[in-house]
């Protein structure tokens, strides 16, 4: 006969590790163990007399860190989180590898916040699941639901980086939607991605060593806006480009206005161009950016941009902004 499960028992407040545990149960565990999705989290420290941890299961209270049985990690060298895991078998799935290492750094050394910073640890997930144990002492369920959903945050996002962005990516190429190329600056030689999505997690894991460890990542959206993200570290010097750019889009829209350069280059957005945005501090070039209400999308083609990146990464920079030094063969 099938069993449901109604409870999760805990021996005690729910902490860090048992949490993950319970996450990872609700999110994976739902054919091995029906009705886990909904079970009610309850806590007992011992088990009565004359049962075990195979009667409590067999009445559908599943067990985690009581009982002695085999999700209790006491006096073995792992975690309950990491138990489940490997019941579930997804100990490899990457999207998991930092939830099951918080668990076991909180649980095994109280590192759950390694940041000595006071902010920091008093905003950790980790004095946060504590604070809501002191004030809900009697409520373990709810604490539950107020961390779990965090906890599925941070999951998602990671799945979104090991499986839906590589296979998203892969796609892109395939339809050539997605380019890779060379681009140099100086001594520096620079990885450029350009593709076509609506993504807005793409760039970054694009820019990330998981992802293709792009310096430049060009971006194009369904609504025709392109926006210009660069690896900060790189310094890349975007000042040529914006120059191309802003040029291009006003001879596009037959706009006869002839800007000095010492305008065309500034951060910021200038109102003969209003479409463009060249922000400094994070060193991108950008169409909207993320959410591009009240811009309207550059009529600059992307196979121009593309060009204008490669061009604009070999020409010569201003040595500074003041306007005497400007060189009109710039362009």
């Amino acid at each position: 006969m099938s069993v449901s499960y109604q409870k999760i028992i805990l021996p005690t407040r729910p902490q860090t590790d048992t949490i993950v545990a319970i996450f990872l149960l609700k999110k994976f565990g739902k054919e091995k163990y029906p009705g886990i999705e909904k079970a009610k989290i309850e806590i007992l420290n011992n088990l009565p007399e004359n049962e075990t941890s195979e009667s409590f299961f067999e009445k559908g209270f599943f067990l985690i860190d009581v009982g002695g049985g085999k999700f209790d990690h006491h006096f073995k060298n792992t975690t309950a989180s990491y138990l489940i895991a490997e019941d579930l078998k997804i100990t490899d799935d990457p999207s998991i590898n930092k939830l099951l290492n918080y668990a076991e750094r909180d649980d095994k050394y109280g590192l759950g916040t390694i940041s000595s910073d006071p902010i920091d640890k008093a905003f950790g997930l980790s004095a946060i699941i504590t604070n809501f144990n002191k004030i809900l002492p009697q409520n373990p369920q709810q604490i539950v639901e107020l961390i779990l959903p965090i906890i599925h945050a941070h999951y998602k996002e990671e799945n979104r980086r090991f499986k839906e962005l590589p296979e998203e990516f892969e796609q892109k190429l395939k339809e050539n939607k997605a380019e890779i190329f060379t681009g140099k600056q100086g001594k520096k030689k620079l990885k450029v991605v350009a593709i076509e999505s609506d993504n807005p997690s793409i760039v970054g894991w694009l820019r990330s060593v998981e992802g293709q460890k792009a310096d430049i990542v060009i971006q194009k959206t369904s609504s025709n806006h392109i926006n210009i993200l660069t690896r900060p570290l790189k310094k890349i010097d975007l000042r040529p480009l914006i120059v191309l750019i802003r040029k291009e889009e006003l001879i596009c829209r037959n706009q006869k206005i002839d800007l000095p350069i010492f305008v065309l280059i500034k951060s910021g957005r200038i109102p003969q161009v209003p479409q463009w945005y060249y922000d400094r501090a994070t060193n991108s070039i950008q169409n909207g950016g993320l959410n591009p209400q009240g811009t309207s999308p550059t009529v600059i083609s992307l196979e121009k941009i593309k060009e204008f990146t490669k061009e604009g990464l070999n020409r010569p920079s201003p040595s500074n902004f003041q306007r005497e030094n400007f060189n009109s063969n710039f362009l």
